[in-house]
């Protein structure tokens, strides 16, 4: 096996010569490319096989053109030694960027799991390499020096061929800490190549843009777009939970899942519906979850209707379908509906927890002789308060200015937000595990791919061949067609093509 030493550079000085940028539209970079993840070194114990010539073939004859490399750093650098990295290891990552040169295909090189950092926290590591990016010097090194090592070593590629993604989903980091260890990257690698594309995750596990990397050139700032969470990972193995989630719909709305309590008096909050509410109408509510202790009430125009009482434990009882020991305490399953009949009709109902910590809710029915609207809540955010919102006489969820509260609707201000401020971004994740009903994905995807239409943003899908692609994705609920030895998802291959806006 043949070891390549890096060369660390932090203690040699570069030559102090301002940089010359090439100008590069950002944005109509974005806009023009759209493909997929391919996983052949995403994690040294189960993927770590390399990259085929027949993915990229694959790639441009489905009409595609861009790709993203999500890397392990430990399978290109020897066992405990983030510093020495393995050629031919390395040689893999070299020739999917060959591949990518002959079928005009644009690649781009991530670190997902880098020196200091993974959201993949599964991973045993070494003692050394074992720290925190955001505050390790060790780590900050080693996680420029492999920068400096790509930027090296692809100086020559042009930057319509090769493109650099600094980290994958930061999270638990503020904005300053992560915006200092990103720049110390950028400049290694501006100051080997300036026309470098570089682009960086936002923060928040990329869900939000990071205002200040805005004036940085050749920079386009990355989003992934995994919500409403519970219906892209619905029975994901490695989601704890997840196969207790109720069974995803599309369109969901962009309500809280969470009731606060006192115990989280800083989130405590109150759920409003406001519309005509007849009497005898019955409203359920699909408890979910529960947090040691919690007492969910219902008011009709402010006055009490209705009350439950959770105590969690290890006794099953009325309530629990599973039992959850945690460190914080019981943190039990129900999944049981508990309802009340309108004693009257009225304008508003309110959904509250008064005692305790939290709970969650999988859904609330509202149903009369006639009808039946069922409210499903997609936003999983923690720390969010609770607000109010419209039923129209046509049984739509709406904010309280009008606008349908469907749980896309950050997205579309993010997005907005960030061409207002004039940052380019694109879509480097998005997908939905095959767990989900397919009549839903396919809604669900529909509506996002026009988003990222309408807002003329390039998108990269999770994955290309697996449970999250539109190849071998073992979905058991669609009609598969042969391509190339595979099984191809065809009426989702259209859906992830489509240019429409």
């Amino acid at each position: 096996m043949v070891i390549l030493a890096v060369i660390l550079f932090c203690g040699c000085d570069r030559e102090e010569e301002p940089l010359v940028f090439t100008p590069i539209d950002l944005e109509q970079f974005s806009e023009n490319h759209k493909g997929f993840n391919l996983l052949g070194k995403f994690d040294v114990g189960w993927s770590n096989n390399g990259f085929t010539e027949e993915e990229f073939i694959i790639v441009k004859d489905l009409g595609f053109n861009f790709v993203r490399l999500p890397l392990d750093y430990l399978t290109y650098t020897q066992q405990g030694n983030w510093d020495l990295f393995l050629e031919e290891e390395i040689a893999e990552i070299d020739k999917a960027v060959e591949y990518g040169k002959k079928y005009g295909v644009h690649v781009c090189i991530n670190l997902h799991r880098a020196p200091g950092y993974s959201v993949n926290t599964s991973v045993s590591l070494p003692p050394n390499q074992n720290v925190s990016l955001w505050t390790d010097a060790s780590a900050q090194k080693a996680f420029v020096n492999h920068w400096d090592y790509f930027a090296t070593r692809y100086r020559d590629i042009p930057a319509d061929q090769l493109s650099f993604n600094l980290i994958n989903e930061p999270g638990s980091v503020d904005e300053s800490s992560y915006v200092n260890v990103m720049k110390m990257a950028i400049d290694r690698i501006q100051s080997i190549n300036p026309d470098r594309i570089i682009f960086v995750d936002g923060l928040n596990y990329a869900r939000d843009i990071v205002l200040s990397l805005k004036d940085r050139k050749n920079i386009i700032q990355t989003l992934h777009v995994y919500d409403p969470f519970t219906l892209t990972h619905y029975k994901a193995s490695w989601v704890d939970g997840s196969d207790s989630w109720a069974l995803p719909v599309w369109p969901m709305t962009d309500i809280n899942v969470y009731l606060y309590g006192p115990v989280k008096s800083e989130y405590q909050s109150a759920l409003n519906l406001e519309g005509s509410f007849p009497k005898d109408m019955e409203v359920i509510v699909n408890v979910h979850q529960v947090s040691v202790q919690s007492k969910l009430e219902i008011k009709l125009d402010n006055t009490a209707i209705y009350s439950k009482s959770f105590v969690c434990g290890s006794d099953p009882g009325e309530d629990w379908t599973q039992i959850i020991n945690t460190q914080w305490g019981y943190q039990n399953i129900s999944d049981r509906d508990y309802s009340v009949m309108l004693p009257q009709s009225g304008t508003k109902i309110t959904f509250a927890n008064t005692v305790g910590d939290w709970m969650t809710f999988n859904k609330i029915t509202l149903r009369t002789t006639t009808d039946t609207l069922v409210i499903i809540p997609a936003n999983t955010s923690w720390a969010t308060k609770q607000s109010s919102y419209k039923i129209t006489a046509d049984g739509r969820i709406t904010y309280m200015d009008g606008n349908p509260a469907v749980p896309l609707g950050s997205l579309i201000q993010k997005l907005e937000k960030a061409r207002s401020e004039n940052i380019a971004v694109m879509i480097q994740e998005f997908g939905v595990y095959n767990k989900t009903p397919y009549k839903v994905t396919n809604s669900y995807l529909k509506d996002i791919i026009t988003v990222f239409n309408n807002n003329n943003v390039g998108y990269a899908m999770w994955n290309l061949i697996g449970t999250m692609g539109i190849i071998n994705s073992e979905r058991t609920d669609c009609i598969y067609e042969p391509y190339r030895g595979k099984s191809i998802d065809r009426q989702m291959t259209e859906i992830i093509q489509s240019p429409e806006k």
